[in-house]
């Protein structure tokens, strides 16, 4: 193709929730991404572009405040790059032959749930085989103690993060396929769809239980009036769950309370502990479960985060 004939370049800005680190994408506008559904990309929810530089592509930093860190992972050692402070991830480095010289090279893939303006639910998603690549995942066994609650045609699930150093277990109201009449939510707020987590939202905190020593490996982001706390591995940066601030002071939880978020606020201190299934590898009573097939069949709703919560969010 010519250059005359190239897809003209839009330039696009994007950040990790908290800001630390900002940057400029150069490439034709977005309408199609990949998604890939290897261990790790599922698990972080990644939606993949990859710039082409010979078409003048552009991936440039505007702002590094060394907040990024890395995980290596998959069998070419790729390098997911993801900010420890907010969890959320940025891009990737792999490996790659260089044309010319047939010297092996760099390329960055740009996880586009990090641009700002960008509205995901309107793209073209395109799945990669990536899980076929050998060798297979092998996920954490939980050795963990089972979640105890009480729970009508209560079904339990296993997972982890992608390191396997935190894993958890949590039992839902009835198996999670296509009867499943809970809440099942894919929200567009700007922490949710930068973090890609598809959230249920068990009612008791004795439906979730994590293995000894899981929680040393978990931190936190604090979002939504300071009140919410996003849960990923320190490690691999994998999100699982949405907690109440436990360091919130009463007159901040007052204050919340009368604001416009008020409502939602409510519901997390009378009793809801959110989980990010895209964490969960297995069923100890159903062998075939896997989660591409369970989101596939679930009724997943869009929540409109980004409009209903308020102040909303100003990208950097």
């Amino acid at each position: 193709m010519s250059s005359s004939q190239e897809k003209p370049l839009k330039s696009y800005r994007g950040n990790c929730h908290c800001g630390a680190f900002i940057f400029t994408l150069l490439v034709p506008e977005i309408t199609t991404v990949e998604y890939c559904n290897c261990s790790n990309c599922r698990k972080k929810g990644y939606l993949w572009l990859i710039p082409d530089t010979t078409k003048g592509h552009k991936f440039e930093v505007v702002k590094d405040e060394g907040k990024l860190t890395e995980y290596v992972a998959g069998p070419k050692g790729t390098k997911y790059k993801f900010c420890k402070v907010c969890g959320t991830g940025v891009c990737a480095i792999y490996k790659k032959e260089q044309e010319e010289s047939g010297k092996e090279g760099q390329g960055v893939l740009v996880n586009v749930r990090a641009l700002q303006e960008l509205k995901i639910w309107d793209l073209e998603v395109k799945e990669f085989d990536g899980k076929s690549i050998p060798p297979p995942y092998q996920s954490a066994p939980f050795d963990g103690p089972e979640p105890t609650a009480e729970v009508e045609n209560g079904v339990v699930y296993h997972g982890s993060c992608h390191c396997g150093a935190v894993k958890v277990a949590v039992k839902t109201k009835g198996p999670l396929d296509k009867t499943y009449n809970e809440r099942v939510i894919d929200c567009n707020c700007s922490v949710c769809q930068r973090g890609g987590y598809i959230w249920i939202y068990p009612s008791s905190s004795e439906q979730l239980s994590f293995a000894p020593q899981s929680r040393a490996n978990l931190t936190s982001y604090a979002c939504i009036s300071k009140l919410m706390c996003k849960t990923f591995c320190k490690t691999c940066g994998v999100h699982l769950t949405n907690e109440f601030n436990s360091a919130a002071t009463e007159d901040e939880i007052g204050a919340a309370i009368k604001g416009e978020n008020g409502d939602m606020v409510m519901r997390w201190i009378k009793g809801v502990f959110p989980i990010n299934i895209r964490c969960l590898d297995r069923c100890p009573g159903d062998d075939d479960w896997e989660f591409d097939k369970c989101v596939k069949e679930l009724k997943v709703e869009k929540g409109d985060g980004w409009g209903k919560i308020q102040p909303g969010y100003v990208n950097p």
